[in-house]
Formats: structure tokens, sequence, C-alpha cells
């Protein structure tokens, strides 16, 4: 026979009490412990970075053209051996071929075809006089931000050559770039507080950051006329550059 075991009225108590405040204790605990790892706050940081250029870099071109493909190539021949003499004239002034680079074509067209109506014999296609051309264009920098126009135009008035596009850029562009990261980075922290403290939650710790778009703006660019002689440009104070970031923060309760 099994005898139980006698209890003493304290103890008792507090077995009972146990049992009945055992579900109500384990609620409470749920209640005040902090939210998964599933709970989280992304937001989307842009920056962007000031810096002022250092040197311009610009397009020109030589065009030839000639009735057969022999006498183009000699004569673009000829004319680029020129061309490049005129250009390292400006050495002293700053300004070095950066590469260039050479293209030939042939105008197949035929000139317009008037519409055909029966019984109608059109004229012969119009064949062009020089269906040759032959083009090599130099792309150069120029350290002298501040002679750049005056630069430009003393090459465009040799007459040989065709100034094309014009841009502004700084020497060092990674280190501007990171400085616009940097800046992206800041704008995420403070909407993060920002959107923290209205949402009365906490900023734990950050989960995960994921890099955007960084790039410099095309500042300065422009398009030179076929007969513009004299050129005036006026150079950007200063280039931007822009970054942007995404980043996760975990996230609990105050």
């Amino acid at each position: 026979m099994i005898h139980p075991l006698p209890f003493k009225a304290p103890a008792l108590a507090a077995f009972m009490a146990t049992l009945l405040l055992g579900p109500a204790a384990a609620q409470s605990s749920n209640e005040n412990s902090p939210p998964s790892r599933g709970s989280v706050l992304t937001v989307h940081g842009a920056g962007s970075f000031e810096q002022k250029p250092d040197y311009g870099r610009f397009e020109v071109s030589l065009v030839t053209q000639d009735k057969t493909l022999e006498a183009t190539v000699s004569a673009h021949e000829e004319r680029a051996g020129s061309a490049i003499e005129v250009l390292r004239r400006f050495e002293q002034e700053g300004v070095k071929i950066e590469r260039s680079r050479f293209r030939l074509d042939e105008d197949r067209s035929g000139g317009y075809q008037p519409p055909q109506y029966p019984g109608h014999r059109p004229p012969p296609p119009k064949k062009s006089a020089t269906p040759f051309t032959a083009t090599t264009t130099f792309i150069l920098k120029a350290n002298g931000i501040d002679q750049l126009n005056a630069t430009m135009s003393r090459i465009a008035e040799t007459g040989l050559l065709r100034v094309q596009s014009v841009t502004f850029k700084v020497e060092n562009e990674r280190a501007a770039l990171l400085e616009a990261r940097r800046a992206a980075m800041l704008d995420a922290r403070q909407q993060a507080k920002v959107y923290a403290e209205a949402a009365d939650v906490t900023l734990v710790e950050i989960n995960a950051i994921t890099d955007g778009e960084a790039s410099p703006s095309e500042v300065g660019e422009a398009d030179m006329p076929r007969s513009l002689r004299r050129i005036q440009i006026v150079p950007p104070a200063t280039i931007s550059f822009n970054a942007t970031v995404n980043v996760t923060w975990r996230i609990s309760p105050r």
C-alpha cells in the first residue's frame, strides 16, 4: 500500500500558488521579451559631395572627304600628321593627347528616290561627289581650365580641327565618390533616428548595408556647332558626386 506523504499547510499553500501563478508569470515574461530578429527598419540614404574641377577634357575631330577610298585615306593620313603637329604645340599650355580613334565611312545612299508611277521612268540616283569620309577624333586633356576657352578657340581657328564636346573632371574621382557615400550613410542614420523616435522604438544594431549607385554629374558638357571658331564655355564652380545606400537596422520597443 502506498501512503501519500503528508503536506504541511505552508508548503501546500506555496505549491498551490506556483500552479496558479505559473501561466501568468510566463505570459508576463513573453510580453516583456524583445521582438524577434525579423523586426527591422530599412531606409534609403542619399548624399552628395561637391568639388572644384581639376581639368577639362574635350574632343576635336579631323574630317577628310574624297571621291575614292585610296584618295581619301592618302589625304587623311597627310592631314592627320599635320593635326598632330598642331596639337603638340599646345603641350606647353597643359594640353595633351590622351587617345584617338579612326573611322572610315562610305555614302551608299544614292540620294533621294522620288515615287514611281506606271509608265514613269525615274532619273538615275545622284551619287555623292565625295562618297568616302575619313574621321580621326582626338581626346585631349587640358589642365589649365582658366585658359581652356582660349586654347580651344585657337585650335578651332586653325581650320584643320573641329572642337566637338567638352566635359570637366577631377583628378581623384574615387576619393570624391567615397565622400559622397559617406554623406549617404549619414543621411541614412539621420532618417533611421527620426523613424525610430516617431515609432517609439530603439535602433539595436545594423543588420545589412547594401551599396547603391555612385557617380559624378556630367557638368559642362557641350556640343559645338560645326562652324564655331570662337568658343566661350563657363567652367562649373564645382562638380557634384552623388551616392545612395540602403541600410537595415534591427529594432526593439523602448
